[in-house]
């Protein structure tokens, strides 16, 4: 039987205990409480996803028509802001969004380069 200080007056107590019985303060703390925005990282995963496709399309040797560019260009730019939003909101698949947005970055360049010429 192991036995701690409260948080809140310094009392001895059980390691066990949720709640002071002198003062009532929560022993809880913060780091056992799970984060406010726990979700589901669904931008993270769909940013990942279009980039590799974009990413992929890229090695494709037929020649693209004007419209071929264009989809892949509206994939890459809505890989980039999902893969943004989820960096600055830091919501869950934080590694995935970077990756997702760095390959949609580039895809993009590429494919603004290709409609250019």
């Amino acid at each position: 039987m192991a036995m701690v200080f409260c948080r809140g007056c310094a009392k001895e107590l059980h390691e066990t205990a949720v709640t002071c019985p002198q003062c009532g303060a929560s022993q809880i703390t913060s780091a056992t409480l799970p984060p406010a925005n726990v979700g589901s990282p669904w931008m993270a995963i769909i940013s990942l996803v279009l980039s590799i496709v974009c990413t992929l399309a890229l090695f494709d040797q037929n020649e693209w028509d004007t419209e071929t560019i264009q989809g892949l260009g509206l994939f890459s730019v809505a890989a980039l802001i999902l893969g943004i939003i989820t960096i600055n909101t830091k919501r869950p698949g934080y590694g995935m969004a970077i990756a997702g947005t760095v390959l949609s970055g580039v895809s993009l360049l590429i494919f603004v380069g290709l409609a250019v010429n």
